[in-house]
């Protein structure tokens, strides 16, 4: 499916599956506070609408979004949907967020079973629509088979 015909309701009206609506997606960079454990850095938190959570991934700061690229990421606990329209003070010391991106996404399947997430994305900017490719792949290489699994996020750009 493609984006005219699942994601914004562009395509031909009789067509049923132009009246579908993403999931939605946020991007939020968050600078960390005093009472933060996980990391003293800021980064960025990939969330993702799946029924009633966000599954999430964190990864360092990415200043271009509108480029392809490829960066270690971590799976983090599932997190409440209120994020998705949430900027400012976390309280408790944890930091503040900021919206960096948001929009929708449409869930694809991939065959390969490395891969944990695939989704083709696509938000709104002052300069017009935008879209991308995000896969995030599982990686074991080398590591004890009970030790957590390493993840990369690779995001194609595209217009």
């Amino acid at each position: 499916m493609n984006w005219n015909e699942g994601m914004m309701g562009t395509s031909d009206h009789n067509d049923p599956r132009g009246h579908e609506s993403g999931k939605r997606f946020v991007l939020l960079r968050h600078d960390v506070g005093p009472c933060f454990d996980r990391t003293t850095e800021s980064h960025l938190d990939w969330m993702f609408a799946t029924g009633d959570a966000l599954a999430t991934w964190s990864t360092e700061l990415i200043t271009d979004l509108e480029s392809t690229f490829t960066i270690t990421c971590q799976k983090l606990a599932d997190h409440r949907l209120i994020y998705l329209d949430r900027e400012g003070d976390l309280g408790g010391g944890r930091g503040c967020v900021q919206r960096v991106v948001a929009g929708e996404y449409l869930q694809l399947t991939s065959a390969l079973a490395e891969v944990a997430f695939k989704a083709a994305l696509r938000w709104q900017t002052e300069c017009g629509v935008r879209s991308g490719l995000l896969e995030i792949v599982q990686r074991r290489q080398g590591e004890p088979a009970d030790s957590e699994p390493n993840f990369e996020l690779h995001f194609t750009f595209g217009r």
